[in-house]
């Protein structure tokens, strides 16, 4: 093995580099030397399932218009998009909220180059489905200076992170005579775990014209990787395991703003960066030699994740018509470790590296709603949505970023003190894009890279039910039990 990779292995593995969050389904955790520099042992397992990581808020009426939801926020679920909408709501509610989301990657006509072989892989296609509960929460408004007042108490899975994929691939030389015969690749993650943020949020109407809300939020992530690759080729096999727990714990707020008018109303929100407390342990097994390289370890680390501001209008257009829409950017380029260890210190959490830039995000979402109210008084909405959400992933060999867009659609019926809100969303990504096949290669510092394109599917069905009570009961009751009879 090149000694310079295996003094850096023997460091990687120590320090450990798993990112967790989406981990990838070529979770074989190796580094490998790039020309520019080192890149450490995460680097495979965070780029290929990464088709979701945006920050947004949850509840099926705003995906239903595409998820633009900053200036309106006129239910529970304001809590995750603009804490300033919850001042809106006369009466308590309780708001429950799920998600199914059913997501697919295809790698089509890739191709490995190395050693001067040029070696067809065959395509493949991997997918998963789950389906998560996504944000419970409570809220009581009451009056304060003859003004509404909003206290709520939220649970929200910010990030649901369970996947499980795996691969069998063919590796055959294209065109080389006398080359080795074709390979067989397996590959495969499995990885359980969420992160969840457990809020509190107020809310005031300041006046008639503006809104103003604050959360406060404690993130808590749990969450356990397990992944492996293998090659055989005429009848040798190499393989590789990595396992890894992880887990976060951090403190932050969101800021919110909503400024009304009878046909229009302007949002603005923003979550604050914070440095969160994050360790794991991992283990690493493999039957090729990597002289001088511990294979488990524990550490404890610190991470920088950033902050995001979103901006959002809404319009009402007619009677029972809404249209909505929202920017919102997000700074990925400020995700950074800070650690004493030289190696992973000041490196960025999706792509590890101090000098490849990490493209900061702005997120667009459009909406449009329109509601019937029957001669009983049901309200009934049909909504329909796009969005376009650049990830934090740049292909490093190509350089092309991957970008979500998704189309959704609708719809509801809220009766008397009860809502049942129902969203459905196709999304899609496309872009050429490496990856790293040959896990002996690779360690023997040969860079084996392969190129082709990668297509993203990814179907999602919200579902959230919203229930409101009388207000004056519970009203009394909070007097009794703060202010006395």
């Amino acid at each position: 093995m090149n000694p310079a990779l295996r003094t850096f292995l023997a460091e990687t593995v120590r320090v450990g580099g798993g990112r967790g969050l989406r981990c990838g389904l070529l979770g074989v955790g190796v580094g490998w030397l790039s020309l520019g520099g080192q890149s450490p042992i995460g680097m495979l397992i965070s780029e290929q399932s990464r088709t979701g990581f945006t920050v947004q808020g949850v509840g099926a009426r705003a995906v239903g218009r595409g998820g633009a939801f900053i200036a309106v926020a006129d239910d529970a679920t304001a809590v995750s998009f603009n804490p300033a909408g919850l001042a809106q709501l006369l009466k308590p509610e309780v708001s429950v909220g799920g998600r199914g989301i059913q997501r697919s990657v295809s790698y089509e006509e890739f191709a490995t180059t190395s050693q001067g072989r040029v070696l067809a892989v065959t395509d493949s296609l991997i997918g998963s489905r789950h389906f998560d509960p996504l944000l419970l929460s409570a809220i009581v408004p009451l009056r304060v200076g003859g003004r509404n007042l909003a206290l709520q108490l939220s649970a929200q899975r910010a990030f649901a992170l369970g996947e499980g994929d795996s691969r069998d691939l063919v590796e055959t030389p294209a065109a080389a005579a006398g080359s080795q015969g074709a390979s067989r690749l397996k590959q495969s993650i499995r990885q359980s775990g969420q992160i969840d943020l457990y809020s509190l949020a107020v809310a005031y109407e300041c006046s008639q014209r503006i809104l103003l809300g604050v959360t406060y939020n404690q993130w808590r992530g749990r969450w356990d990787l397990d992944s492996g690759s293998s090659k055989e080729t005429a009848g040798a096999e190499t393989h590789l395991r990595f396992r890894q727990s992880n887990r976060l714990d951090g403190e932050n707020f969101n800021l919110g703003l909503i400024w009304r008018w009878p046909t229009w109303s302007l949002g603005l929100v923003h979550r604050t960066p914070f440095r969160a407390r994050y360790s794991y342990s991992t283990m690493l097994e493999t039957n090729l030699k990597l002289g001088g390289v511990s294979g488990a370890t524990e550490r404890d680390l610190g991470l920088h994740w950033p902050g995001s501001t979103g901006l959002g209008l809404a319009w009402r257009l007619a009677e029972g018509w809404l249209v909505t829409g929202d920017l919102e950017r997000t700074a990925w380029s400020e995700a950074k470790y800070f650690t004493e260890n030289r190696i992973l210190n000041g490196q960025n959490f999706f792509n590890l590296s101090r000098t490849a830039r990490v493209p900061n995000a702005t997120a667009l979402r459009l909406g449009a709603e329109k509601v019937w109210v029957t001669a009983k008084g049901v309200l009934v909405p049909f909504r329909m949505g796009f969005s376009r959400e650049p990830q934090p992933v740049v292909d490093p060999v190509t350089g092309e970023q991957r970008v979500l867009y998704g189309v959704s659609v609708g719809s509801g019926i809220k009766r008397g003190a009860q809502t049942v809100d129902v969203a459905y969303r196709y999304g899609w990504a496309k872009r050429r894009a490496s990856q790293f096949m040959d896990v002996d290669q690779i360690l023997a510092g040969t860079h084996t890279t392969s190129v082709g394109t990668e297509r993203t599917r990814e179907q999602r069905l919200d579902l959230s039910y919203i229930v409101q009570f009388d207000r004056k009961p519970v009203e009394r009751v909070l007097r009794h039990l703060f202010v006395g009879d």
